[in-house]
């Protein structure tokens, strides 16, 4: 199975650099890796210094990786669901199939589909790891927020279909029966959010020795302890041996359980590009270590 390690922070902490030298050690220890981004503010390319499109592409040896844009998310959701959402819509109501295009463009649909993207990418099998930077915090949290509220939505959507009238006379009469249709969308909703509390997902903070980054590291930590999701540590980026900073470090342990691993990674003169360049970045690290951890 593929073990899926996610990258979540504010924007502009580094999880897009940090995520991407990860997974370039991974690849460079023979694992076969797929480093996916659906931060919609793309940066990945920026970071390995070649364009990377909206589908898988292999940039190293065992490295392969894909920048996911809301637009391509949006045409993939199309593709999947789109005929579904139009069989359900349009046994309730006289819609043709400019409905698809109308639900495509719904508030959550694109950060809904990239948990569900996600979750089919891992479990192809076809990579050993799946690194994954998500979008700044807001939006990341969002995406399980928008997922559980899915998944729970559908079980009363179920309910008042049946009270609508003439539905059931579709059904006998040999329509494609929508029920079915709704139940295995809320089937999948449940098995996406049962996926990132397994132990095939460990989620990584990112942060930076800054008062404003630890708010929000709390924050999120708190959130994903909340859905149940297994975290493997926190990455503490631009590391600098000066007093102020080393203060806020000493209150990320604070609120940390003891033992919580934390990964110190040095502030650099300036921001690492191209593969050479991440493959130094977490040179201190105990990769290893944290490969181990991550295994199933």
């Amino acid at each position: 199975m593929t073990v899926v390690l996610s990258f979540w922070g504010k924007g502009g902490v580094g999880k897009t650099t940090l995520s991407s030298s990860l997974a370039v050690h991974l690849a460079e220890r023979g694992f076969r890796t797929l480093l996916i981004s659906t931060d919609f503010v793309p940066s990945l390319g920026d970071v390995i210094g070649v364009d990377i499109p909206s589908r898988p592409v292999e940039i190293a040896e065992n490295l392969f990786a894909e920048q996911l844009t809301e637009e391509s998310i949006i045409e993939m959701w199309k593709l999947r669901f789109g005929e579904e959402v139009y069989r359900v819509a349009s046994s309730i109501f006289p819609v043709g199939r400019e409905v698809i295009d109308y639900v495509a463009g719904a508030p959550g649909i694109v950060e809904e589909f990239a948990l569900y993207y996600v979750y089919e990418r891992a479990r192809s099998g076809e990579y050993d790891f799946l690194v994954w930077d998500t979008m700044a915090t807001g939006g990341g949290l969002r995406m399980l927020r928008i997922e559980k509220e899915f998944y729970d939505h559908l079980g009363d959507a179920v309910k008042m279909y049946l009270r609508i009238k003439g539905v059931i006379e579709k059904i006998k009469t040999g329509a494609a029966d929508p029920l079915e249709l709704i139940e295995s969308w809320r089937k999948l909703a449940y098995d996406v959010l049962e996926f990132l509390r397994s132990s095939a997902h460990k989620a990584f903070l990112v942060a930076r020795p800054m008062y404003v980054d630890l708010q929000v590291a709390r924050r999120v930590y708190q959130e994903l302890l909340s859905f149940g999701i297994p975290l493997g540590g926190l990455f503490l980026n631009m590391h600098v041996e000066e007093r102020p900073y080393l203060e806020v470090e000493e209150e990320y342990r604070r609120f940390l359980p003891q033992g919580f691993p934390i990964f110190t990674v040095p502030l650099l003169s300036r921001s690492p590009r191209g593969l050479q360049d991440l493959k130094k970045l977490l040179s201190g690290i105990p990769v290893e270590e944290l490969i181990r951890a991550c295994e199933l």
